[in-house]
């Protein structure tokens, strides 16, 4: 049984407070990312992220960095995080900046974000669980549209 998503807005931020963010529509897909990247970086099993339009996402507060990391995937991809504290907050992948991808445990009020796909899992740390109901992808996927489309079978309402 998966969660109900709560309608927008969406806050969050980085752990000292400085830097907060704001999503003002419903997420277009709840995915995890188990690259190498995305594991050392985080220092976690995978990486969970949102995915929402560019245009529904707005910076409250605090001062940013971007780290441009190309991915395994070949494409680039600017790691935002807050100066202060250094927590990753966000990407903003240069071949689709129509889209922000939020790191979930950044939200204020993050129990809602069950992936509804699951990428790299060919590099998922052993004994990983997957949800049964999720898309399964063993690299990067060729388009974005697959996470997308994942999460539209089960939130069908948004």
């Amino acid at each position: 049984m998966r969660p109900p998503i709560p309608p927008p807005p969406h806050r969050g931020g980085c752990l000292c407070g400085a830097t907060r963010y704001r999503l003002e529509a419903p997420p277009l897909a709840v995915n995890a990312c188990h690259c190498r990247d995305c594991r050392k970086l985080t220092g976690a099993a995978n990486l969970l992220m949102v995915l929402v339009p560019a245009e529904a996402f707005a910076q409250d507060a605090g001062r940013v960095e971007r780290f441009r990391k190309r991915a395994d995937s070949g494409r680039l991809i600017d790691i935002v995080r807050c100066t202060q504290c250094g927590v990753r907050l966000w990407h903003e992948p240069l071949s689709s900046p129509q889209l922000v991808f939020v790191a979930a445990g950044t939200l204020d009020a993050p129990d809602w974000a069950v992936p509804t796909s699951h990428i790299w899992t060919d590099h998922a740390a052993p004994g990983t669980r997957f949800q049964d109901d999720a898309v399964l992808v063993a690299k990067q996927p060729a388009d974005r549209q697959t996470l997308i489309d994942a999460f539209a079978r089960l939130y069908p309402d948004g």
